[in-house]
């Protein structure tokens, strides 16, 4: 996250209905129903979103950075809006990675934030091997979860804890989700029925990701780790995360110098740049300084010479 280069009085309130038509009569039942938005005034590109470190909403920019774990060197990098949610750009910026370097990624490391079902599906349909932590499944409560439902991917349909089906209808959702329905049948005599359905319906709807085999795959990959992955995701925890720190901390990129988000880009580009030479200096100096300690092999002619 990167706080945007705006003051908190150039924040206002817009309401979602005043948006689209100055109506006197439409602005005041926004108003009345409180659909309304904070936006950026001096800054429109950037948007609204929460910090880790204080946990409260402010105008921000977010980078999606790409590292090499082994030298540290920045090989991709995009800005968008902070209200992008972080699982929405992996896909791209993958084929972005492998375009720059023009060798395929065999390994991608990340942190929980990416841990979703597209992000999953993305790094199978690439056959790259993701080192991430699975989001855990939630603990049952009253009610009987999603997971207790098995979802078959291959007759898209799902079965519940009883073994009924349950079959989708209409189309898919613009965010990839596929309502299941139960039977009324099925549901009206079921013994478990007074903790699955709902009083207001007659039969359980389920909703499941169109991704959703991805996520159970990754996470039965996650309760075989072994050394090896938990080795990969420490190194990625200073590593890679690590450049984003020092980018704030010694680049001045913990708050944007300009506005709009082309300004922001160069911003991100500069010091991606500056961090690279950094990297390229001390592989330089280093290997001088080998060549200076190294000791230099003496070659007698009289001594015969190993192959």
């Amino acid at each position: 996250m990167i706080r945007a280069h705006v003051s908190w009085d150039a924040l206002a309130v817009r309401h979602v209905e005043a948006v689209a038509q100055a109506d006197d009569e439409i602005l005041h039942e926004s108003q009345q129903s409180g659909k309304s938005k904070k936006i950026c005034i001096t800054d429109p590109d950037a948007t609204m979103a929460t910090s880790g470190r204080n946990r409260r909403l402010e105008p921000a920019y977010k980078q999606h950075t790409a590292v090499d774990d082994v030298a540290g060197v920045v090989v991709d990098v995009e800005v968008t809006t902070g209200q992008e949610n972080e699982g929405m750009v992996v896909a791209e910026r993958l084929d972005a990675v492998t375009a720059a370097t023009g060798r395929p990624i065999t390994i991608a490391t990340m942190d929980a934030g990416y841990a979703y079902a597209k992000v999953f599906r993305a790094l199978e349909d690439r056959s790259i091997e993701g080192i991430l932590p699975a989001k855990a499944e939630q603990m049952p409560g009253k009610v009987i979860p999603t997971r207790r439902f098995k979802f078959d991917s291959h007759h898209n349909i799902a079965r519940c804890p009883r073994g009924k089906i349950l079959r989708p209808k209409g189309k898919l959702q613009r965010s990839a989700f596929q309502h299941f329905y139960a039977d009324v049948k099925d549901c009206r005599n079921c013994p478990l029925r007074a903790r699955c359905v709902s009083p207001s319906r007659h039969a359980r709807v389920v909703v499941f990701n169109v991704n959703h085999p991805s996520l159970l795959r990754a996470r039965r990959k996650r309760r075989a780790w072994g050394k090896r992955e938990n080795r990969l995701y420490q190194r990625h925890r200073w590593r890679v995360e690590g450049v984003h720190g020092e980018a704030k901390t010694w680049h001045g990129l913990a708050r944007a110098v300009r506005r709009g988000l082309d300004n922001m880009r160069i911003q991100v580009f500069l010091t991606a740049a500056a961090i690279n030479l950094k990297r390229l200096a001390v592989a330089f100096f280093t290997l001088i300084l080998y060549r200076l300690i190294a000791p230099v092999p003496v070659i007698d002619a009289n001594l015969p010479q190993l192959a």
